[in-house]
């Protein structure tokens, strides 16, 4: 009764954090991305990333969400704008916001990156 009840309560908050999928839950931090924001123009790509925090960073964040462009063909990365925020999965206050077109930067294989790169790419 107990397993089916646990059950219940989780497919009820099912919508609450469905829209993230896992990059890496066991990692510090755990990476998430939002597959209903990825958008395609050629080879590039660009979605919205998530990154939990076991402990508060520098700026008192538990959650870091960054915008991120990757480029399918030439395997690689780059952050366009990220928020620090109090509570997980970019929720509660926001700590700190900023746009910019940070360099590019090549994804190794094998990594959280390169699952990510995968994701969005194939959409």
């Amino acid at each position: 009764m107990r397993v089916i009840l646990c059950f219940l309560i989780a497919l009820a908050a099912a919508p609450a954090w469905a829209e993230w999928v896992s990059m890496s839950e066991n990692d510090d931090p755990a990476t998430y991305v939002d597959p209903a924001t990825v958008r395609k123009d050629g080879n590039l790509r660009r979605a919205w990333m998530v990154q939990d925090l076991k402990q508060k960073g520098k700026n008192g964040e538990m959650s870091r969400r960054t915008l991120v462009e990757y480029d399918c063909k030439e395997e690689r990365s780059r952050p366009i704008s990220y928020s620090l925020h109090t509570e997980p999965k970019s929720g509660g206050q926001m700590l700190l916001t900023n746009d910019y077109y940070g360099r590019w930067t090549a994804i190794v294989s094998g990594t959280d990156g390169a699952f990510a790169l995968y994701f969005v790419c194939t959409r």
